[in-house]
């Protein structure tokens, strides 16, 4: 971490206990001392309710919204979105972005180490507050889980898959708080990285309350013990230890097996209250920054802006007929372009993403169908035959057809193809290319495309009738990496870069 940002850290995120006020009092202060703020559990509480705001909404572009930039990048840069060379992860979908150390590469490495700073404030302080000691433990175990969640997005990130190379050294673990005169860490591999996530997640679930002791409500954005078991299960599942990602995905469905119904599906990915969401961030009309990133996911609504993240034309060729979610996907003009005129261009909209009223959107962080794809995966690599059950319980509730008589290989990359297909737009697309050492798949659509496109109009005399034009279709454009070689496994354009910041003040670099 640079240092001389460290007395910068808690007071640019203490702020009122609730989530709406985003009002950051982000000037300089080292008086956090005599403001007594970790005296009372009540203060640490307020540290990590500001601290989910720096995360969520700190903003250095509006290409970075928080930490969802980081979900949109990664699907940026995978195999089943096309940008349409608008503002916003246009670089990331060439992968000049965050290898060459641009906005989101910086705001990540900063952010991380701020997110995970204010948690080791939070744990060392906590057991000396004021407050009962039920709230201790819950917010303890609370910021574990976040400080957890921050060491996965390391390890997950910076590094390519652990069993490629476990003792790769990725970034420095930090377990206790820093000042402006903290010597910086050595490196720690990515092995470790997984292992301290794995550690934190652990203990956090012990000090959590259990569901029937702690209800959150409406607030999904807090973590309880449903959201811990979610991230045990992504964690165990990207360290390759699947007997651990089946104990702990079992564990969740067991808690919320529940999946969406159709219309839920086709109301837009905007609203946390989603029977399957099970992790999120809320949005309301006084805190909204984080839904300006739907003006890259919306690509089907008047009120976006950017319409960035279309489908490649031929992702819809992985779902079955029958299948809702292949008729959400189609051929159409920018959403504003209400008369197009022949050879406009056309993209394949997937019409998953839609700001509610008044431009605001909530931001999707973990859903139930995720737990049953990890699920089928490490139940599939541990041969265990209930792994096609849960892949054909997702996809039943998708109205695509069962799959039968698959196994190892097979059922894996079926496994990996209804992971694209369901998460599409939700941040897991390097992810998984990089844990799997697989390569970026791009294909040009044929030279020249149209599809034809109908719209309804109404004459001089009143009369409403259809008119059809040929659109010119357009596909991926980004076929191969910034030097012009191919898409391979492993490539360092996967991965984000240690800043420039960090190798100029940490001698261990």
């Amino acid at each position: 971490m640079k240092r001389r940002f460290i007395k910068y850290i808690l007071g640019a995120v203490l702020m009122s206990g609730t989530l709406v006020s985003c009002d950051l009092d982000t000037s300089p202060t080292t008086a956090l001392e005599d403001a007594k703020v970790f005296k009372t559990t009540a203060g640490s509480e307020k540290v990590w309710n500001g601290t989910w705001v720096y995360l969520m909404e700190t903003f250095n572009s509006y290409a970075n919204p928080g930490y969802g930039s980081f979900l949109r990048a990664s699907d940026a840069m995978g195999n089943d979105a096309v940008l349409n060379g608008n503002y916003g992860f246009i670089n990331h979908y060439r992968f000049s972005a965050i290898y060459g150390k641009g906005g989101t590469n910086s705001l990540s490495w900063i952010m991380t180490y701020k997110v995970i700073d204010n948690m080791n404030n939070i744990i060392t302080r906590i057991d000396g507050s004021e407050g009962p000691v039920a709230d201790k433990k819950r917010i303890k175990g609370q910021a574990l889980a976040l400080r957890g969640f921050m060491y996965l997005h390391l390890a997950s990130s910076y590094s390519f898959a652990i069993d490629l190379d476990p003792e790769a050294k990725t970034a420095p673990i930090y377990l206790t708080p820093s000042t402006a005169t903290t010597t910086p860490n050595p490196l720690a591999t990515v092995r470790e990285l997984y292992n301290q996530s794995i550690k934190d997640l652990e203990e956090a679930y012990n000090l959590i309350p259990n569901l029937d002791s702690y209800k959150r409500g409406s607030d999904k954005f807090r973590i309880d013990q449903q959201v811990v078991l979610g991230l045990l299960s992504r964690v165990h599942l990207y360290a390759r230890n699947w007997e651990q990602a089946k104990k702990y995905s079992d564990l969740a469905l067991a808690n919320n097996d529940r999946l969406m119904s159709e219309s839920d599906y086709k109301a837009g990915f905007n609203d946390a209250s989603n029977v399957e969401w099970i992790w999120g961030h809320l949005q309301t009309p006084e805190q909204s920054g984080a839904s300006y990133q739907f003006h890259y996911l919306d690509t089907t609504s008047p009120d976006s802006y950017y319409y960035s993240f279309n489908a490649d034309p031929y992702f819809k060729d992985l779902f079955d007929d029958g299948d809702y979610r292949k008729s959400m996907i189609y051929w159409a003009p920018n959403p504003s372009n209400v008369a197009p005129k022949e050879k406009d261009a056309a993209y394949m909209r997937y019409a998953k993403f839609k700001f509610k009223a008044g431009q605001i959107a909530d931001i999707v962080l973990m859903r139930t169908s995720e737990i049953y794809l990890i699920n089928a995966e490490a139940k599939a690599q541990l041969g265990d035959g209930d792994a096609i059950n849960k892949l054909n319980q997702l996809k039943t509730a998708r109205g695509a057809k069962v799959v039968s008589g698959l196994a190892g290989k097979d059922l894996l990359e079926a496994i990996y193809i209804e992971r694209r297909k369901e998460l599409f737009g939700e941040g897991f697309a390097l992810v998984d290319i990089v844990r799997n050492q697989k390569a970026v798949e791009r294909k040009a659509i044929p030279t020249g495309m149209t599809v034809p496109f109908t719209y309804e109009t109404i004459d001089n005399a009143g009369v409403v009738k259809n008119v059809t034009v040929n659109l010119v279709a357009n596909g991926h454009n980004v076929l191969n990496f910034p030097d012009k070689t191919a898409f391979v496994p492993n490539s360092k354009y996967y991965l984000y870069r240690i800043t420039d910041s960090e190798i100029n003040e940490n001698p261990h670099l």
